[in-house]
């Protein structure tokens, strides 16, 4: 394998990069974190990827465990990409010192502005808004394909140094934030949340979908919910849902199911 790109996504945004990296990178396979993260994750790869959403600053914990976990004596060159609603916090500092515990350097580390989806504190944006972020998506991937190609470097920025003890934060909240979560009259027990979940921390019983308390906040269940019953306190209730356009239901369910 000779470049890898390794994945996290609940709404279809990181992966829609991972996808348009591919256009633009050869022999570029693409691999859910949530399919490798319960094995010995060691590729003798020449250039490993990752994209990943950025969660209160920081990273979601399955891809802080990811790379934790990760075996990268065989790895020549290693770049990560954070989407992100406005800025992308500690997530790439968070990285880089994660890395440098295993001995290894962020070759490469960039910031993706895309739409938001953390529903509990904002609704999504108007589609006009939304159709700008991709273009200049597109664009950005184009920049950061040509110095992964010519094995360029860069610096994480200071600000994303002062704000690394983010993580531990999310380590210890985000799985016991989906106490939160419940169903409307609507739901018709479909299962589609319990599919969709990149983490399998959803299970119906009796018709209903429970969390099982190993949530990452992703929000898939919610957004992806065909008859919106998914809640999330009362802070979710009448808002419009979001996912990435160019990704389907489909599509997400097999590759987090492979």
């Amino acid at each position: 394998m000779e470049n890898a790109i390794f994945y996290f996504s609940g709404t279809g945004n990181s992966l829609k990069v991972c996808k348009d990296l591919s256009i633009e990178l050869k022999n570029l396979q693409i691999i859910p974190i949530s399919t490798v993260i319960k094995e010995d994750i060691k590729y003798p790869i020449e250039k490993l990827g990752i994209v990943f959403p950025v969660y209160f600053a920081a990273l979601p914990p399955l891809v802080a465990d990811f790379i934790r976990k990760l075996n990268t004596s065989k790895i020549n060159y290693i770049y990560a990409i954070a989407t992100c609603n406005d800025f992308s916090g500690a997530a790439l500092h968070i990285v880089k010192k994660i890395l440098k515990k295993k001995g290894k350097s962020l070759n490469l580390g960039f910031s993706i502005i895309m739409p938001g989806n953390y529903l509990p504190m904002y609704p999504p944006l108007p589609k006009d808004k939304q159709e700008e972020r991709f273009k200049l998506e597109i664009q950005k991937v184009k920049t950061i394909s040509k110095l992964i190609d010519y094995n360029q470097n860069n610096e994480i920025s200071f600000l994303s140094r002062i704000l690394s003890f983010m993580q531990k934060r999310n380590d210890k909240k985000l799985k016991e934030k989906d106490k939160n979560f419940w169903v409307d009259e609507n739901c018709n027990s479909c299962g589609i949340c319990e599919k969709v979940c990149p983490v399998e921390n959803i299970e119906i019983m009796e018709g209903k979908p429970q969390w099982q308390h190993r949530c990452q906040q992703c929000l898939a269940c919610i957004h992806w919910c065909p008859q919106k019953s998914i809640q999330y306190s009362n802070k979710t209730v009448e808002k419009e849902r979001y996912h990435h356009p160019d990704i389907s239901l489909k599509e997400m369910l097999e590759r987090i199911r492979k």
